[in-house]
C-alpha cells in the first residue's frame, strides 16, 4: 500500500516494514526513518477475556461492543470479525442465522497484555419482524468466536429473542470489524 498523497506526509507499508517521508521545503530535504515490525501470533480464544460491553438502544436496534482483552503474556493480533450466533438450550444450539458482517476496513490490532479490541453488535429486536416469516424464540445467550479461533465462548443475554427461521434480506445480528479499543 502507499502514501495517500495528502500534503507533505506519506506512508508505504510492505512486508511489515514501514517507512515515513517528511518533506520539508525541497524533496532533496526529506528524511527518511525505517523500522521493521515484528509478526505476532494471532490471539487464540484461550488468551482472551471475551465480555459485552455496554450498549445503546436505538429504534429496533440493540448496539453493544464484543470487547476481546489480551491475558496472556505475550502480544497477540487481532484482525477481522468475530463469529456470532444466538443460542438456546442446554445443547447450545444455534438459533437462526449467524451475524451478517459489516462492510468495513479491517485493521490487524495488537493487543499487549492487558489491552483490548471491540467489534460493535447490532442486535435487531426480532418482534418487529413478521412473526410467521421470522418465528421469533428466546434465546440464552451469544457463541463468539474470536477472529481466525475455533473455539467460541457463550455469552449470556437475558431477555434476548432471536429468529429461528432464515430470513432472506434481513439480519438479526450484524458484526463490525474488530478496532482498538484504545484511540
Amino acid at each position: 500500500m502507499t502514501g495517500t498523497g495528502f500534503g507533505p506526509h506519506s506512508l508505504a507499508l510492505a512486508g511489515g516494514t514501514f517507512a515515513v517521508a517528511l518533506v520539508l521545503g525541497t524533496p532533496s530535504s526529506a528524511a527518511v526513518a525505517t523500522a521493521t515490525r515484528t509478526p505476532v501470533e494471532t490471539c487464540a480464544t484461550s488468551s482472551l477475556s471475551i465480555v459485552l460491553g455496554e450498549g445503546n438502544g436505538a429504534v429496533g436496534h440493540f448496539y453493544r461492543p464484543i470487547v476481546l482483552t489480551n491475558i496472556s503474556n505475550n502480544p497477540c493480533g487481532i484482525t477481522g470479525y468475530p463469529g456470532v450466533s444466538y443460542v438456546a438450550g442446554g445443547d447450545r444450539h444455534q438459533i437462526g442465522d449467524a451475524a451478517s458482517r459489516e462492510a468495513g476496513p479491517k485493521p490487524e490490532v495488537v493487543l499487549q497484555q492487558g489491552q483490548s479490541a471491540l467489534g460493535w453488535l447490532n442486535q435487531v429486536n426480532v418482534d418487529n419482524y413478521d412473526f410467521t416469516a421470522c418465528e421469533p424464540t428466546p434465546v440464552d445467550g451469544l457463541r463468539v468466536y474470536p477472529p481466525d479461533n475455533t473455539e467460541s465462548v457463550i455469552l449470556p443475554v437475558p431477555h434476548a429473542r432471536g429468529c429461528t427461521r432464515h430470513m432472506s434480506g434481513q439480519s438479526q445480528l450484524t458484526v463490525a470489524p474488530m478496532r482498538s479499543a484504545y484511540p
